[in-house]
């Protein structure tokens, strides 16, 4: 295999669990949004990763000025850094292109644009991700494409999927909408920091090593009962009528 042809086959295996999500997510509205918006939002969504990593980064670097424990260390890193700072970037990454359009007109389509800018930052990660690794067989970026279709790029579409969930629900319920937007903000971030903290500090226990412990299996239930639950509630949206955004 050529070096370009390399190149193009990590690519495609970086961007393929994103992709197939979003066909996924996107097959759950019964009015489909334009194509054009849709890619609008998935590519800020991957651009938004530039200024998440320079601050994750940056805020990482005093951390490590701290000399704490490495249970505190990554209590503070996962939840209230990598969380907070990727939950909100998403949400802006939605904010700045699909909140005021005109193609915006469900209640429904909050929660959807939300999860498409999520895998736009869950497929630049990925990218990210491939372009570091060395790969000695092509069987090793076909697993590594699969754990993270069923791990991180199934948590970025999860989590903001919820949080879209909480912001559509605030256009109806006007006099509660700082604190549904601000609750369903925090459950975005409480869902991310369990599974990165959780998940990551157990691979660290085992030498940096994936093992299905008891602690993994507890937080992919975690996340398939959210989904389940998240599936719920767009069920729910699809009940209500057209968004009056205020």
């Amino acid at each position: 295999m050529t070096e370009f042809s390399q190149i193009l086959t990590y690519t495609l295996f970086a961007i393929l669990p994103g992709i197939v999500w979003l066909f996924f997510f996107l097959n759950k509205d019964n009015k489909p949004e334009p194509k054009k918006i849709i890619l609008k939002v998935f590519t800020v969504g991957m651009i938004v990763t530039i200024p998440v990593f320079l601050i994750e980064y940056s805020l990482i670097y005093l951390l490590d000025t701290l000399n704490l424990s490495s249970g505190l260390y990554n209590f503070i890193q996962y939840f209230f850094i990598v969380a907070v700072a990727e939950e909100l970037f998403k949400y802006l990454a939605f904010r700045f292109t699909a909140l005021k359009s005109q193609f915006l007109d469900e209640s429904l389509d909050v929660p959807m644009y939300m999860i498409v800018s999520a895998l736009g930052f869950a497929t630049a990660e990925n990218i990210i991700l491939f372009s570091q690794k060395s790969f000695t067989f092509l069987l090793e970026p076909a697993n590594l494409a699969l754990v993270r279709f069923i791990g991180a790029n199934f948590l970025h579409a999860l989590c903001s999927g919820i949080f879209g969930f909480y912001i559509a629900i605030s256009f109806y319920r006007t006099n509660k909408r700082f604190f549904l937007f601000w609750g369903g903000f925090l459950i975005a971030v409480i869902i991310h920091g369990v599974f990165d903290f959780f998940l990551k500090y157990s691979i660290i226990e085992h030498g940096g090593e994936t093992e299905l412990t008891s602690m993994v299996v507890f937080v992919l239930a975690a996340l398939i009962i959210s989904y389940i639950l998240l599936g719920q509630a767009l069920k729910k949206l699809k009940r209500l009528n057209s968004i009056c955004k205020i």
